[in-house]
């Protein structure tokens, strides 16, 4: 629950607590937010609904909060929708509300609610219960009404969050995409750079000096075929095509020789 402090008096008051303050004080102008210290004039001070804490605002990087996230407690969620409710009730339990908002723990479920409101406030007899439930059954509506909204922004979250990942999973697909189409380029760059390089000449020069050092200057089709690769240094994409050359020369045979 957010509390403020009367810049005139420096009296310290709870939300629901300022408009009485401020009639009955000539000084207090303003108030301020305790936690962040901001000064609110009017009726500003109600848009005010939540605050960092004094040990947010000054450990800063270092702070390290209650462990769940910066959400707020069941019973503090509570306590500020009596405040709120304080100022849209109906007239007609307008005045109670506000004696309501001033007291501390007040119970979240129907019985125990009830039993607190009519001892606190003395609604006792005649049409005391009638007021209790019509604050219970008010403060029910405005509860189910935040949690519409709470709903809701959670739905647009959600759903502003999968935006995001389906564009992100977009990206990186396209930039995939992008670094194979180069690494396909650059290999058919190279290849076609190896095809060209691998000449006929080249060829035919290279299996005479494998099978000039060869035993009786003869080797197997097979084995010669691997050195002459090893010589060339070509890589897989131009073996076929070395072995397609050296079928062309009259290599394919099962023994190759050379006088």
């Amino acid at each position: 629950m957010v509390f403020f402090s009367c810049d005139g008096c420096g009296t310290m008051l709870k939300k629901n607590q300022v408009d009485a303050h401020a009639n009955r004080c000539r000084r207090c102008d303003s108030v301020s937010c305790v936690d962040c210290s901001v000064s609110f004039y009017g009726d500003d001070y109600r848009q005010h609904t939540s605050c960092i804490s004094e040990a947010e605002r000054y450990e800063k990087t270092v702070y390290k909060g209650n462990g769940k996230n910066g959400k707020k407690a069941p019973q503090d969620v509570w306590m500020d929708l009596i405040a709120d409710s304080a100022n849209t009730a109906p007239s007609s339990i307008r005045h109670y509300m506000t004696q309501l908002a001033t007291l501390d723990n007040v119970p979240r479920k129907p019985k125990q609610f009830r039993n607190f409101t009519a001892n606190s406030l003395k609604l006792r007899g005649g049409g005391s219960q009638s007021i209790v439930d019509a604050m219970w059954d008010y403060l029910s509506q405005e509860k189910e009404k935040q949690m519409a909204e709470k709903k809701k922004q959670d739905e647009q979250q959600q759903q502003k969050k999968e935006q995001q990942q389906q564009q992100q999973q977009q990206k990186d697909a396209e930039l995939s995409k992008a670094q194979d189409d180069k690494g396909d380029k650059k290999d058919e760059e190279n290849t076609e750079q190896t095809t060209k390089v691998l000449t006929s000449k080249m060829v035919s020069k290279t299996i005479k000096k494998v099978l000039k050092k060869a035993p009786k200057r003869s080797m197997k089709f097979k084995l010669l075929r691997q050195a002459v690769s090893e010589k060339l240094g070509t890589d897989k994409s131009t073996k076929k095509r070395l072995k397609k050359m050296m079928e062309e020369f009259g290599a394919n045979n099962e023994l190759v020789k050379i006088d």
